[in-house]
């Protein structure tokens, strides 16, 4: 009788909090109909309804009204988006249309699907579009919307494709058609008597993850013999985990290049192979022609002169699933990023141990704080633990000088400040920096040492400069292809390079932004945007806003990235600002509120 009797009133306390929210849920409707039929209501009244929404779902996530909840709370911050012009609104929106279509399987999960593209279409945000077309199409293969998210992929395709009509050709990933020989290079007892062993090489444990190594074979500034017309690969780098290796071919000029991926060949035991033919190429002899690597990700790495003037790098996989081909320039390099699939690089595993210690690439270190149970859990599973912090420029490349200040000494205060910051006030989570004195790190590596820690986040300082002297105010980019002649100035001069090369770079980004993290990353600049603007200038004229454009730091990146142009040292009044240590502090504590104000939204604070 008293098993009944608990049983009864598990019942009725269930069918109490149904009715409760099913009651909640009216009210929520009732008010939604009222405030989009009122000219005097303000923003903070969609807030409200939005968070009464809210509160049925999180009542609960798998019950009857879950999915119901879920809608009416992104169309209410939708509709606020639309009458107010917050783009907080706008993001939170897509938050929760994103929860709806991957959590459900109801129709209003495929209207979450295709009303989320878009309006990602709507802020010319492709790429993004185009991954949530898709992956409707692969949840809801049979459904009338799947038909209509072809339709819109065709669409976007070519209006995608004509942002590079006049940036160089597009490089795809072609079909197998290249023949593998089958022969391995074999290294003559000279070439053998020139290896030297690799210069450097860095057991990287301090976060707890598979062992990460860098490794470079040659030496880029050996002197060569380079016949006319012809470019020498000097040296090869790669930096390596077990599911991400980037290799950095370095150049003495310039040369053109072709990609190939061949399948796996089980007739002639053959791994799956990438290609890399290097055109009108001498390679230094200090560079053996078979480099064992076997992290996982790569087998080896072997080269041969494929046929005259041709030399081509073979990549062994053993489980290669995704890689991208670029080229950077100033110096001249042919970037390779291979991963064993696009998925984001947050572990999952549990936090790092008490007092490990991280190691930049030039092997600086920093102390980071204890790791322990993390409250922070978003609805996407997403568990922020670990930011890289990169100050821009260092040692031999000042950056932007002007009025006896340097930019790399500026920035450098600034990421250390930051770091200093995060870790006083957030013990839970880790804090890298790509260097924390005055030492040059190739852009290649910045993005290399984020994507080896696993970081959940990438942020890059710097400190802008113009030809206008009366240029002033902070701006924040993310990774994307841009029109935006002022954008592309600002992006040629961080990567050191040309307008030239900012368009070829443009030309080959369609690839790369297919796997990045454009959505995370333009909410992340938009609140780092915000919360520095507000720190620093009363006046909006002098918030420039989040921009997007082809930056070298950020390519690659497998985490929310995002560069910070934190006021202009070319003009006077800035300068004298920026060479104070309390403004630097100040900016500082905008790039952090920023931050944390994107990590407590995603997290559910």
């Amino acid at each position: 009788m008293k098993k009944l009797l608990i049983l009864f009133f598990l019942i009725l306390s269930v069918f109490t909090l149904f009715a409760d929210d099913i009651q909640e849920f009216n009210s929520a409707k009732k008010d939604f109909d009222y405030i989009e039929h009122s000219d005097r209501v303000t923003r903070k009244s969609y807030l409200l309804v939005a968070d009464k929404f809210y509160k049925v779902y999180a009542s609960a996530p798998r019950g009857s009204m879950a999915d119901e909840a879920l809608h009416y709370c992104a169309q209410t911050y939708y509709r606020s988006y639309s009458r107010f012009g917050s783009r907080e609104d706008l993001l939170k929106a897509l938050r929760n249309m994103k929860v709806l279509a991957i959590n459900y399987d109801s129709k209003l999960s495929t209207m979450a699907f295709m009303q989320s593209a878009k309006i990602y279409e709507q802020q010319k945000d492709y790429p993004s579009a185009q991954y949530m077309l898709r992956k409707l199409i692969a949840k809801f293969p049979k459904s009338d919307e799947a038909k209509e998210a072809k339709d819109r992929l065709d669409s976007i395709d070519g209006r995608f494709s004509n942002m590079y009509a006049d940036s160089g050709k597009t490089q795809v990933k072609p079909k197998p058609i290249i023949r593998d020989t089958g022969s391995k290079p074999v290294m003559d007892s000279k070439t053998a008597a020139a290896v030297k062993p690799a210069v450097k090489e860095e057991d990287d444990t301090a976060d707890n993850s598979a062992t990460s190594k860098q490794v470079a074979y040659g030496d880029i500034n050996t002197p060569e013999k380079i016949p006319d017309g012809k470019a020498a690969l000097k040296r090869v780098r790669y930096f390596s985990t077990a599911d991400y290796t980037r290799v950095v071919l370095d150049m003495s000029g310039r040369a053109s290049f072709d990609k190939h991926w061949l399948k796996a060949d089980p007739s002639i035991g053959k791994p799956p192979r990438l290609f890399i033919d290097l055109n009108e190429v001498v390679v230094s002899p200090e560079i053996p022609q078979d480099i064992e690597i076997k992290d996982g990700l790569l087998r080896s790495l072997r080269w041969a002169y494929n046929r005259p003037g041709v030399a081509r790098i073979v990549l062994d996989s053993d489980n290669v699933q995704d890689f991208t081909v670029f080229a950077m320039t100033d110096p001249e390099r042919v970037v390779i990023d291979v991963s064993s699939a696009s998925v984001p690089a947050s572990p999952k595993s549990d936090p790092v141990k008490t007092n490990d210690v991280a190691k930049s690439p030039d092997n600086t270190k920093i102390q980071v704080a204890a790791g322990g149970s993390s409250t922070l859990a978003s609805v996407f599973g997403l568990k922020i633990r670990s930011i890289v912090i990169d100050p821009g420029h260092g040692g031999k490349d000042p950056g932007a000088t002007y009025y006896g200040i340097q930019e790399k000494d500026v920035v450098l205060d600034i990421g250390l400040e930051l770091a200093r910051i995060i870790k006083e006030n957030n013990p839970d989570i880790n804090v890298y920096m790509t260097r924390n004195k005055d030492v040059f790190i190739p852009l290649e590596e910045r993005t290399a040492f984020a994507n080896r820690k696993k970081a959940d986040l990438f942020v890059s300082v710097h400190v802008n400069a113009a030809p206008n002297k009366n240029a002033r105010g902070v701006e924040t980019f993310v990774l994307n292809v841009t029109n935006d002649k002022k954008a592309l100035q600002v992006a040629a001069f961080e990567n050191q390079t040309t307008q030239k090369s900012m368009s070829d770079l443009q030309g080959i980004l369609k690839d790369i932004m297919l796997n990045s993290k454009l959505e995370e990353s333009i909410e992340l600049a938009s609140y780092v945007q915000k919360s520095s603007h507000r720190t620093l200038y009363r006046d909006n004229r002098y918030n420039l806003g989040v921009k997007q454009a082809p930056f070298y730091v950020l390519v690659g990146a497998k985490m929310p990235s995002i560069l910070v142009e934190t006021g202009f040292v070319s003009n006077k009044e800035e300068a004298d600002n920026l060479a104070t240590d309390k403004y630097r502090k100040d900016i500082a504590k905008g790039i952090y509120d920023g931050i944390f104000s994107y990590i407590n939204i995603r997290n559910g604070k």
